[in-house]
């Protein structure tokens, strides 16, 4: 058997109480060494108290330190823009997250508000929309990352409140697809299909940036 001893030497308080960091003497095999443990102040049943520790409270430690650095990751990440859950979990993972730490981290976001997922799916939808995309690319993109029916009623909701039509024409006309007749009419269509515009828009918007070319001849 192993002769481990481990000592919670000292408890200090960081951010203001929001995070514990806490100081371990391990002794695991005749060596010594000391680890620094930070660990969220609201995630803990009790306090910690110095003293010996058993092995079954230093390895809680460590996935609650594990879990409090994939939160930090997390909210750094959330600044940066929305995320879906299951997004938020791959890119904690990405990062060095266990399976364990990235999915406790991904809750207790969700828990304190950071992680609304209708909010991200309507900024998601307005990227799209800036990007002068069509309403069936944005809603396959917001699939690919992972956001739930809810969300993307929301970001269908968004949409609902843009002209479709009018986008795509916007769209034309920047790119300057001015098509004529067969295959180059066929090609811009296709581009705008990967746009993710549907025929009835697509015809629409043609029609209407034909007929703004013609309106001063």
């Amino acid at each position: 058997m192993p002769n481990n001893d481990y000592t919670l030497c000292r408890v200090s308080a960081a951010d203001g109480g929001a995070h514990l960091i806490l100081t371990v003497a391990c002794a695991e095999s005749g060596t010594a060494q000391q680890e620094k443990l930070s660990v969220l102040t609201s995630r803990l049943p009790a306090l910690p108290q110095t003293g010996p520790l058993t092995p079954e409270m230093l390895s809680f430690y460590r996935e609650e330190a594990a879990v409090a650095a994939a939160i930090t990751a997390g909210m750094r990440i959330l600044a940066a823009g929305g995320s879906s859950e299951r997004a938020l979990r791959q890119k904690l993972r990405q990062r060095g997250a266990s399976p364990a730490a990235a999915a406790a981290a991904t809750e207790a976001l969700a828990d304190l508000g950071y992680l609304r997922e209708e909010e991200g799916a309507v900024r998601e939808a307005e990227r799209g929309m800036a990007k002068l995309w069509g309403n069936r690319r944005i809603l396959m993109d917001l699939r690919a990352k992972g956001y739930e029916k809810e969300a993307e009623a929301a970001a269908m909701a968004r949409l609902s409140c843009e002209d479709e039509v009018a986008r795509c024409a916007t769209l034309i006309t920047r790119r300057r697809m001015f098509p004529g007749s067969g295959d180059a009419l066929s090609k811009t269509v296709a581009s705008l299909m990967r746009y993710g515009y549907a025929m009835p828009e697509i015809k629409k918007a043609l029609s209407r940036t034909a007929a703004k070319r013609f309106d001063h001849v």
